[in-house]
This record gives structure tokens, C-alpha cells and sequence, in this order.
């Protein structure tokens, strides 16, 4: 019998991207013992060795996948709705699930393409799903805490900031919805930005103070909710009056209520974070 960390450990290719490829695409289907557990035998390490070789050479693990099936003679396996199974696993608050969806998820494709096309769209779906009852505030504070650890994993990833001055993001006081400005931080250090993160529910004069520390070239923000538009106002404010050479650029839902002199980020992530970088680069 070959387990599934005794197929990760021959092939190279980590545990919850053969979770992954084998939910997710089908390209391979590992027998199942008595007891439930995989067993990979000579075919289906095959058929990774395979896939993981299409995939070194340039290929989305979709087309790759499509591409082993065609050579296989069979049929893609039809798209899963992960959003729907997240959402699923969050009313039962089985976080076992939701953090194998979640992991399956950045396995599958680039950390930009994951969040701009499935992390951020799906927590809007989960922010429905808690506004009709579907989930429990519970469920919802539990998908948060999830990806934050996730989030804050890839931030660690991308290693030390370059010896440059930073961008310094974050929430102000009273804004507390995180996620998507962790994810831009991510983002933007992987754009090859010196990227300080804050976090949420940052006092104005830390916050200038942090500017004055660093030598920040840019303060990065968010307005997620409508209510949240004075309180950035009021950031906005002192560091038009502490630093007036500094800007600040806004994200999120309601950016467009942001203060006129701020800068609109745009609601994709990687591009705005090339867009940041790129002016913090331009003479």
C-alpha cells in the first residue's frame, strides 16, 4: 500500500496538490482500502509523475490535466463548486474541510489568480451566505481566522522585505474587515515592494508615526463597508497634515467614497499591486 504522504514523498508533488489534482481534475484515481484510506499504486504515480511534468513545463494544471485525460482517452471531470462546499463545510463549522478547500484552492494556481478569481469573489459568497442565515456568525469567524493563517503564511513566503522604503498598509480605527488588505500586502510584496502590514484597527497618530519611522512611500488602505468611508477620511486627514508627500491609495468595495486626493486602487488585487510598484519605481 501507497499513502498518500508515501506518494507525496516518491513524487515531489505535496499532499494537498494530490488532493487537489484528484478532486479537482480527475487525471487520477487512487484505489481506496477497507478502511477508506488511498492507496497509489503503479498507475496512479504514474499519472502524477505525468501531470507534475506538464505542469514544470508551463502549463496550467487545467490544461495540463486536460491534456493527461486526452492521452488517457478519458474525459475532464466537471468543475466542482468550491465556493458552495466552503459555504457547506462552514454551516457544519468543520474547519478540517474548509481548510483543505482553501489549500486546495492556492494549490491550484498562482497566489494573484487565486485571490482576485476565487478568494474574493467566495468570501463575498460566504458574506451572503451569513447575511440569509445560511451560516452562523460562528461559520463566518471561522473562514476569517483561515484564511488569515493562510494569508499570513504566503506573507512570511515571500521572505525579507527588500532594503528599500516601504508601503505601510492597514486599517484604521473602527475598520475591521482585513482580509483583502492582508491579501494585497501579499500582493504587493510579491510585486518586490517593501511592504510593512499594519493590520486592523490602527490608531492615525501610530499610523504617522509609523510613516516617520520608515520613510514609507505610501500608505495603503481600504474602505470595505460604506460606514467605513469617514474613518478613512479621518486618516486621511492627519497624514495630509503630518506627511503631505506621502499618498494614500484606497481599496475596497466603497474606494470611490475615499477622500479626493487619495488614490483609487481598483478592485483587483494583483493589478493594482503592479500598478503600486510601478509607481513607487518611476523617478
Amino acid at each position: 500500500m501507497v499513502t498518500i504522504s508515501q506518494a507525496a514523498q516518491l513524487t515531489g508533488v505535496a499532499e494537498h496538490t494530490l488532493r487537489a489534482w484528484e478532486r479537482r481534475y480527475g487525471v487520477f484515481q487512487p484505489a481506496r482500502t477497507r478502511g477508506g484510506y488511498r492507496d497509489y499504486g503503479d498507475e496512479a504515480l504514474h499519472r502524477i509523475r505525468a501531470m507534475q511534468h506538464l505542469v514544470a513545463s508551463g502549463l496550467p494544471p487545467r490544461e495540463a490535466s486536460a491534456e493527461l485525460l486526452r492521452r488517457g482517452g478519458a474525459e475532464p471531470a466537471g468543475e466542482p463548486d468550491s465556493a458552495a462546499e466552503l459555504i457547506a463545510s462552514l454551516a457544519q463549522l468543520d474547519a478540517t474541510v474548509a481548510q483543505r478547500i482553501i489549500d486546495e484552492q492556492f494549490a491550484l494556481r498562482s497566489y494573484e489568480a487565486v485571490v482576485d478569481d476565487w478568494l474574493m469573489p467566495t468570501l463575498v459568497r460566504v458574506g451572503e451566505a451569513w447575511a440569509s442565515g445560511t451560516i452562523s456568525e460562528a461559520g463566518e469567524h471561522l473562514v476569517a481566522n483561515v484564511v488569515m493563517r493562510r494569508l499570513a503564511a504566503a506573507f512570511d513566503a515571500v521572505g525579507p522585505n527588500p532594503p528599500t522604503p516601504p508601503a505601510i498598509v492597514g486599517a484604521p480605527v473602527g475598520v475591521t474587515h482585513e482580509l483583502g488588505l492582508l491579501a494585497f500586502a501579499v500582493a504587493l510584496r510579491r510585486a518586490g515592494v517593501a511592504t510593512i502590514y499594519l493590520g486592523a484597527d490602527v490608531p492615525a497618530p501610530a499610523w504617522a508615526d509609523a510613516v516617520a519611522t520608515t520613510s514609507a512611500v505610501i500608505s495603503i488602505t481600504a474602505i470595505p463597508r460604506r460606514a467605513d468611508a469617514r474613518r478613512v477620511a479621518a486618516l486621511a486627514h492627519l497624514l495630509q497634515t503630518t506627511h503631505p508627500s506621502v499618498p494614500l491609495a484606497v481599496g475596497g468595495r466603497f474606494q470611490h467614497l475615499a477622500p479626493p486626493d487619495a488614490r483609487q486602487l481598483g478592485h483587483r488585487i494583483a493589478a493594482a499591486a503592479q500598478n503600486v510598484s510601478r509607481s513607487i519605481a518611476a523617478p
